[in-house]
């Protein structure tokens, strides 16, 4: 008799996330259960590698829809952060000179050599 650890597998995931056969995730039921019967049948070692792919994306898609969604963020409006929400738009900051460019070095030096 052939193994069905596959199915076992997949048929506690649907369980313990309490997904319905004829919820929204009918399809992806499905799809998991029948690989995993195909997975059962040609065993482990013997499953093709397009078989084993096709499961363990299956197997994946199952535990996304089980996972907790998360809450949904606030809506803010565009730019707006949770510190900017209550602060008073301002101008851009000033920009200030830090450091001299080559060409006002240069302009500087010839001045003085003229001076």
């Amino acid at each position: 008799m052939a193994s069905r650890a596959c199915l076992v597998a997949v048929n506690r995931t649907i369980r313990a996330g309490g997904l319905e056969e004829d919820g929204p995730h009918a399809a992806l039921i499905d799809m998991a259960r029948n690989l995993a019967r195909r997975m059962d049948k040609a065993g482990p070692d013997e499953a093709p590698l397009n078989l084993l792919r096709m499961y363990d994306s299956a197997v994946t898609k199952l535990e996304r829809a089980v996972a907790p969604k998360p809450a949904p963020r606030p809506r803010r409006d565009e730019g707006e952060t949770a510190a900017t929400a209550d602060a008073v738009p301002a101008g851009p900051p000033d920009l200030k000179i830090v450091e001299e460019s080559p060409l006002d070095r240069i302009r500087r030096q010839k001045h003085r050599a003229a001076g």
